[in-house]
């Protein structure tokens, strides 16, 4: 693979990491807001599964950048692209 194709890899596992965040945001909001146990119930489980799909994202991230040769700092802090909450 050339280096563009790479650097197209990591921005598009950056997309969805924060793709993940806001999906696990929107699920946490809709946890609080709801009425029910039920469906806070709901809402709480699905936000818990965004965690885990972020996570994961990262590992590959990392490690693919690793992999790349590239600096890791530190991987929560290494791209502020990929941290929604910079």
């Amino acid at each position: 693979m050339g280096g563009e194709t790479e650097k197209e890899i990591l921005v598009i596992l950056e997309e969805a990491i924060r793709r993940e965040q806001a999906a696990h945001q929107l699920y946490s909001r809709g946890e609080a807001l709801a009425g029910k146990d039920e469906i806070r119930q709901i809402f709480a489980m699905l936000a818990k599964e965004e965690l885990g799909h972020e996570q994961l994202l990262k590992k590959v991230y990392y490690d693919y950048k690793k992999r790349l040769g590239l600096k890791v700092l530190q991987p929560e802090k290494d791209h502020g692209a990929i941290d929604a909450t910079d």
